[in-house]
């Protein structure tokens, strides 16, 4: 054990998995917290939204079937059945497909990016948007519950929900197995709590067990007609939490959360979701809290008190899945560096951002207080929420036809169906964006600009890091046999480019006029694989007696450390921890090349994200006094 790499320990310690059902109890707490609280306020909402449906025995059977046929056809069989499925060594959400689709770096440089690629990112800001509306929405509607109790606790439900969103994002640096560890029982209680809930209400009113027969939503549509796909906009906040869904992935694994889903969650959001309709049958006025009407008032500060606790946890699977998209979209190159802390041992994809969490945090309680009820909130939700799975659909469709080699009729027969349906959901949505659906809008406009502008500014200095470098031969042939005497220290030259000699070494050779060390050129390579084997990633070649290329390949859901690569060098017989080691790299330096209002400004928003990202050095965990920079004109 005391020759393994900090790496491969992190491995084994990533094999010493928990028994399946410890792990479904956890993922109730992480991946199950957004859709299993939607019946808080989704039942209600396809009533009180754009169509303002009248709560007549039809009706709501109508909505009923659409709800559970959604439930059924999108969570079950679309992403739980099929696209989960599609993995990337275990690795979930929309940017893991992505990866499947995205060229390969070629000596550094980032790809062009397709229409793919920008769509696919689009979609990942909507789920970032989507991060930032879920808790806000969730904590509100729980707290207005006491509102329903006693009308004296109004002035109260804003402070609180907000104080209970702070706590929230506290408690982030934590990390998500800690947290799902106590979130586990909790949702399983609600579950329990709200399936019992829903069977009270079947009692009242057990012909509403009719609206499992799809029947009722063909009736629907023949009374409505075309209008009433304005309600996919409301039904689409059933089955909001799939997309966090598929980005928690990597955190259980697809069993134990198909195994969640099958024994507690669908029972108990189906007898929940009928049971609010059978109240509604019998009490038309029930609509306006269909919920907590449902609730003896003998037992509503305790439901109230639950329901908070799970609004809670909604909140924590869009936050983890917004970590790991962060993570993923760093290391592919999208966004710029910031600090990523890794939180367990035991599920190697679970990640806190520091920065992202406070984001977040700023956000959802600005919204909350702009908005000020869930009702107003959810206008606001729904929407990224179906972009997302549309951009999903794609990619889905791509990958497997392009990368897992499908027949394209077999292809496009798995995706078109449930594509239909997903389109439905965007379109019920465009009426909300007066109300607020513009907000995840504006996000994900911000996250595109941020990924376009980051790519292109990374693109153009690698391209001019590749135009200044030198053929390994004509270097060795211009400093002679400088090179191979003994050496009195080393030298690491960090560069992008594992073929060429970099321009930092020719700029130091320049300025020095000597060679007295040993030099190393370091390329840290990011794979479009999440995670790579020990063996594959490092490679030691020597040049020449004192050149020596160092290639070390990190997948994108790894944390390049330079721990890791000094430790395999080692093995390979190469020392790179000696105090007089020294690591160079380029300080790229903007420079103005094309005039005109568009490229000044796509210049000066590169160097402010430039400014703002973490340091290549820092991320790589190289000490700072071993650090040299040299500078680097890069016209843009």
């Amino acid at each position: 054990m005391g020759n393994e790499s900090p790496l491969l320990t992190e491995r084994i310690a990533a094999g010493r998995q928990l028994p399946p059902s410890a792990l479904a109890l956890a993922a109730l707490g992480i991946v199950f917290g957004d859709i299993g609280t939607s019946p808080l306020y989704a039942f209600r909402q396809c009533f009180t939204s754009v169509l303002h449906i009248e709560p007549t025995h039809e009706n709501v059977l109508g909505i009923v079937s659409l709800i559970l046929w959604s439930l059924i056809l999108i969570v079950f069989v679309r992403y739980i059945g099929m696209v989960m499925k599609v993995s990337h060594d275990g690795e979930g959400g929309i940017l893991a497909l992505l990866a499947f689709v995205l060229p390969r770096v070629q000596r550094g440089v980032p790809p062009r990016g397709t229409w793919l690629t920008f769509l696919i990112i689009l979609g990942a800001g909507m789920l970032f948007g989507d991060g930032i509306i879920t808790p806000a929405v969730s904590v509100l509607s729980s707290v207005e519950g006491l509102e329903v109790a006693t009308s004296a606790a109004k002035p109260f439900i804003l402070p609180a929900a907000v104080g209970v969103l702070a706590a929230l994002f506290l408690v982030q640096r934590r990390g998500t197995q800690k947290i799902g560890n106590v979130f586990g029982p909790i949702m399983l209680i609600w579950f329990v709590t709200i399936g019992a809930l829903g069977v009270g209400g079947i009692v009242q009113h057990p012909s509403v067990l009719h609206a499992i027969e799809p029947w009722y939503i063909v009736s629907f549509f023949a009374r409505h007609g075309i209008a009433a796909i304005a309600v996919f906009g409301a039904i689409v906040l059933c089955v909001s939490g799939v997309e966090a869904l598929y980005a928690d992935m990597s955190h259980f694994g697809r069993g134990p959360i198909a195994k969640a889903w099958t024994f507690v969650v669908f029972p108990a959001l189906a007898l929940n979701y009928i049971g609010q309709g059978a109240l509604v049958l019998t009490d038309p006025s029930a609509i306006r809290n269909p919920f907590y009407n449902l609730v003896p008032s003998a037992m509503l500060f305790v439901v109230v008190g639950i329901a908070t606790l799970a609004t809670i946890i909604a909140s924590q699977a869009l936050i983890s899945g917004v970590f790991t998209l962060t993570k993923q979209a760093i290391a592919l190159g999208f966004i710029p560096r910031m600090r990523v802390v890794y939180t367990s041992m035991m599920h190697r994809g679970q990640v806190y951002v520091p920065a992202i969490n406070w984001l977040l945090a700023v956000a959802c309680i600005s919204l909350v207080i702009a908005f000020r009820s869930s009702e107003r909130l959810a206008n606001a939700y729904g929407l990224a929420v179906a972009v997302t799975m549309v951009v999903t659909s794609i990619a889905y469709y791509v990958v497997v036809k392009d990368t897992m080699q499908w027949s394209p009729w077999v292809a496009a027969l798995s995706t078109a169906p449930f594509l239909a349906i997903e389109i439905l959901f965007v379109i019920g949505g465009l009426p909300k964006i007066p109300e607020g659906g513009w907000f995840p809008i504006a996000v994900s406009l911000v996250v595109f600009a941020i990924a376009y502008t980051w790519r292109f500014g990374r693109r153009r200095i690698a391209l001019s890091h590749v135009e200044q470098s030198q053929p390994v031969e004509e270097f060795l042939a211009e400093v002679g046999d400088r090179l191979g005497r003994p050496y009195e220290g080393t030298a690491v030259f960090l560069t992008a480019d594992h073929q060429g000699v970099p321009f930092v070494l020719r700029h130091h050779w320049a300025r020095m006029h000597s060679v007295d060390e040993r030099i190393i050129l370091l390329t840290v390579v990011p794979t479009n694989d999440p995670y790579l084997n020990d063996e594959r990633r490092v490679v030691v070649e020597r040049l020449s007696p004192g050149l020596i290329r160092v290639t070390a390949r990190f997948g994108f859901m790894e944390k390049p450390d330079i721990r890791y690569i000094v430790k395999a060098c080692e093995v390979s017989g190469l020392r790179l921890d000696d105090p007089d080691t020294t690591y160079y790299m380029a300080d790229p330096q903007i420079v103005a090349q094309r005039p005109g209002i568009l490229h000044a400004t796509r210049r000066a928003f590169y160097v402010f994200l430039k400014q703002n990202s973490r340091p290549i050095g820092a991320s790589l965990g190289i000490p700072a006094d071993s650090q040299a920079k040299l500078g680097l004109e890069v016209p843009m």
